[in-house]
């Protein structure tokens, strides 16, 4: 049988690998980038993986500087319709 002090030691390793894996997907996109920049300027071995590499570019979007919007996709200040919501309150 398994030795309850190696038991206790697996159990806290699973939870401690659960906890970086749900901390790390739930992270926003602009904190990982900033972490990967970080420790890739550490790590040799860091900076040659392409899945740190990925992590630390940006990703395309608003904001990213891509130049793929052009002025007419977004709508003028005059150009944009009202529309009326009207709110029925429930007995």
């Amino acid at each position: 049988m398994m030795n309850a002090t190696l038991q206790a030691l697996l159990v806290y390793a699973v939870v401690a690998c659960c906890t970086v894996y749900a901390a790390w997907t739930l992270t926003p996109a602009s904190l990982k980038r900033l972490v990967a920049t970080a420790l890739m300027a550490r790590s040799q071995c860091l900076r040659s993986s392409r899945r740190w590499q990925a992590w630390a570019q940006q990703k395309g979007g608003c904001g990213s500087g891509c130049s793929g919007c052009s002025s007419e996709a977004t709508p003028a200040a005059g150009k944009t319709k009202s529309v009326r919501i009207k709110f029925i309150k429930r007995p």
